[in-house]
């Protein structure tokens, strides 16, 4: 397919990327939950400031390196959805890292880390990819149609 971003191969690519840059962002994410665990902070206030310090880096790497979004007018708005799932994102993320530390006795650190995989796969991916990032590029099955009509041919 062309380079224009379509195609199978393209659409493979873009998942690699859109995951390595949630690795690098959940990484550190972990890292500021850990810390502030060890510190003595709460976990639930630690799982808070690793989410935002995670969807600060998150944002950036995907919106520039996995989704390759070239049009500088378009960050305020896909800033704003972005916020909006993580807002959903933590807010799932909290009772479930609570029901595991609290409800099932996991550790602090694990749970919240297990909490956010499962936010991340079923809630995160598929959101920025298809509603934050919409306009990326098309869909991986020819004549798939662009969301964004600024990028429609």
């Amino acid at each position: 397919m062309s380079a224009g971003g379509r195609g199978v191969a393209a659409e493979v690519a873009r998942f690699v990327r859109a995951n390595l840059a949630s690795a690098i962002a959940s990484g550190l994410e972990w890292l500021v939950v850990t810390g502030l665990v060890l510190a003595g902070a709460h976990y639930l206030g630690a799982a808070a400031a690793g989410a935002i310090t995670g969807a600060v880096a998150d944002f950036s790497l995907k919106r520039h390196w996995a989704f390759d979004r070239p049009d500088p007018a378009a960050v305020g708005r896909e800033g704003l959805r972005y916020a909006w799932v993580s807002a959903v994102s933590l807010a799932l993320n909290l009772p479930l890292a609570w029901a595991l530390v609290d409800g099932l006795g996991v550790p602090a650190v694990p749970g919240v880390i297990g909490a956010s995989i499962v936010v991340a796969v079923a809630w995160n991916y598929p959101l920025h990819r298809w509603y934050v990032f919409r306009g990326a590029a098309r869909g991986p099955w020819r004549g798939a149609p662009r969301c964004d009509p600024v990028e429609r041919r």
